[in-house]
């Protein structure tokens, strides 16, 4: 960067760099609130010292997770590398399947109570194509996917909104979606009917091959080892080494266990930072980890798992 644009980030302190970013954020959020502009300083007003409002603390969670998303992009974008070969290609392609396949599902656009129909185009374990006839929301925004389960009615989804497009002949609008958030209760039936989907998609030679969503084995010595984790991971979060590069924005399958497996945890997790290591002579990666759950599920499975620790340290 250079000229004006920066000579104000040199000048400028942290804590400024910091604020600036906080308020740019939070004027976005609103903008996509009410669909229309909003003056920088209208937002600043949020910024001054009074007491607070409901409105004032959604809006400030709504921004720190925009910012959260640009950070993510951010990183994916500085961890790109060059065209795959076809051999790569395929190769990620057996790491998480994306089933092609025509279905009929509803959505709940944000701020809605209604259900409208829509028609999934493929989906994977992390995210979906969907097809409607008009798409009420735009790039960053939360809506709810329903899909028709196997067991029970209906698995709810949180779903953040990539991109959307027109189709062609006036046959409606796409929109590519990233889960965001499911319900531990549901992440097995949502398994079992992804396995089902790829039962009846058009690749069969591909479906021979190809996993529904990659495992991430992450085990402890000891109860005391992995209750010394929990917090993290009721914070929603989790830092790893692994032996091999994962994906940023990747969205994995990740067992927490003990060695001897007595306690065991299954959640779905998204990879949002990766640093090689060095270790001597071999290179390992540092990998940050969102799990993509309820957080007060994630306390609830933290308390429940620290009685079972307790329980088998007696």
């Amino acid at each position: 960067m250079t000229g004006r644009g920066k000579t104000l980030l040199s000048d400028a302190t942290r804590e400024e760099q910091a604020a600036c970013i906080r308020l740019f954020a939070l004027s976005v959020v609103q903008h996509r609130a009410k669909r229309d502009f909003v003056a920088i300083r209208d937002s600043a007003e949020f910024f001054r010292p009074k007491s607070g409002s409901k409105e004032k603390a959604e809006l400030f969670m709504k921004s720190r997770d925009l910012i959260e998303e640009a950070m993510e992009m951010v990183r994916a974008i500085s961890a790109e590398t060059p065209p795959k070969t076809e051999e790569e290609t395929q190769s990620e392609k057996r790491n998480q399947l994306r089933i092609d396949v025509t279905a009929p599902l509803k959505i709940r656009w944000p701020g809605s109570e209604e259900c409208t129909n829509a028609r999934l185009q493929n989906i994977s374990w992390g995210g979906a194509s969907i097809i409607v006839d008009q798409a009420n929301s735009h790039s960053g925004d939360t809506l709810q996917v329903l899909l028709p389960g196997i067991k029970s009615s209906t698995i709810k989804i949180e779903a953040k909104v990539l991109r959307t497009w027109e189709l062609s002949a006036n046959k409606g609008e796409g929109i590519a979606v990233r889960f965001s958030s499911l319900a531990t209760t549901d992440q097995d039936e949502f398994e079992e009917v992804l396995k089902l989907l790829a039962q009846t998609e058009d690749n069969p030679g591909l479906r021979q091959h190809a996993r529904l969503t990659q495992r991430l084995d992450i085990q402890f010595a000891g109860p005391d080892e992995l209750n010394a984790t929990l917090d993290d991971i009721s914070a929603g979060g989790l830092g790893v080494t692994v032996p091999d590069p994962l994906q940023i924005g990747q969205s994995l399958e990740a067992v927490i266990s003990t060695l001897d497996e007595g306690c065991t945890l299954k959640l779905r997790a998204r990879v949002v930072r990766l640093e090689p290591i060095k270790m001597g002579k071999v290179e390992l990666y540092h990998a940050g980890l969102k799990f993509e759950h309820p957080s007060r599920e994630l306390n609830n499975l933290t308390r429940e798992l620290i009685v079972q620790l307790a329980g088998k340290q007696q």
